[in-house]
């Protein structure tokens, strides 16, 4: 089998756009999230990062959502979905992704996904649903930058009155 040269993995995962460097985040910098949850708010699907008692809401498109639900319930679609498929590739070229940092710059949420590939290390610019989405894929940490917890974060107990 033919190894393709890293920046062709950029050209073939088209949701990503590739920015390459050494990985940034400390564990000082941010907070590893425990648990991911996808539920639905008013009509709307979002992904829920929880650490303890709190969460950092992100809204997601429907396909995504359902992208992540999969995921975390161990299912398959009888078709690959976008991220399947990006997962496939990755494990076909020798990549792993290995951790996601989600931060949120004025009002909209960004994520670095690392990718291994080749003994070298390559960070992705990524929209943070489809991060979170490889992410879970392939069980790698999620981060949430410790600005982002602090400004973002709000306590478990206000989701469950909301979608109760």
């Amino acid at each position: 089998m033919e190894r393709l040269h890293p920046a062709m993995i950029g050209a073939a995962c088209l949701v990503l756009s590739v920015a390459y460097g050494p990985a940034v985040w400390a564990a000082e910098d941010g907070v590893e999230v425990q648990e991911v949850q996808v539920r639905m708010v008013d009509r709307s699907p979002v992904v829920l990062l929880i650490v303890g008692e709190r969460f950092v809401p992100i809204f997601v498109d429907p396909t995504v959502a359902v992208s992540i639900a999969s995921a975390l319930s161990g299912g398959a679609s009888p078709r690959p979905l976008s991220h399947d498929l990006i997962r496939l590739m990755l494990l076909e070229f020798g990549a792993k992704v290995t951790r996601t940092v989600i931060t949120l710059k004025e009002k909209t949420y960004y994520a670095d996904l690392t990718v291994i590939l080749g003994g070298r290390t390559y960070i992705f610019d990524s929209r943070s649903s489809d991060a979170i989405a490889l992410a879970v894929l392939f069980k790698a940490p999620i981060i949430v930058n410790k600005k982002t917890w602090d400004s973002a974060g709000q306590p478990l107990s206000e989701q469950k009155q909301e979608t109760s």
